[in-house]
């Protein structure tokens, strides 16, 4: 159940973020309307792996992101690769990762 719901969230996100709507997702994969398209994001059904091969190629991820990964909300992955890769760094060199992580931010705010 967990898998059905990462993947009816992340389809949604995927398809927002790209900016297209269910019917176009639906044209290419071969299909007349976008319902199907609109079951799998409710969360109703999940597609046949074909054709999530096809969703995950479009969107530029793999199926198992797809299917087993938060991808609107990929913090907490990256806040412990990000504490573990630390662990090994000399006080400075944490130092120095730090200044860089704050000047990314103020980039950010800039925008």
């Amino acid at each position: 159940m967990k898998n059905k719901y990462y993947f009816a969230k992340n389809l949604k996100y995927l398809r927002a973020k790209k900016g297209v709507e269910q019917q176009e997702i639906a044209e290419k994969l071969g299909r007349k309307s976008g319902s199907a398209v609109s079951e799998w994001e409710k969360g109703l059904r999940i597609p046949d792996v074909g054709t999530l091969d096809i969703i995950a190629a479009y969107f530029g991820i793999n199926i198992d992101d797809l299917m087993k990964k938060d991808l609107q909300n990929p913090e907490p992955e990256i806040k412990t690769v990000a504490a573990h890769a630390m662990e090994d760094l000399t006080e400075e060199e944490q130092a120095k990762v730090l200044e860089f992580i704050k000047f990314q931010k103020m980039q950010r705010k800039d925008d």
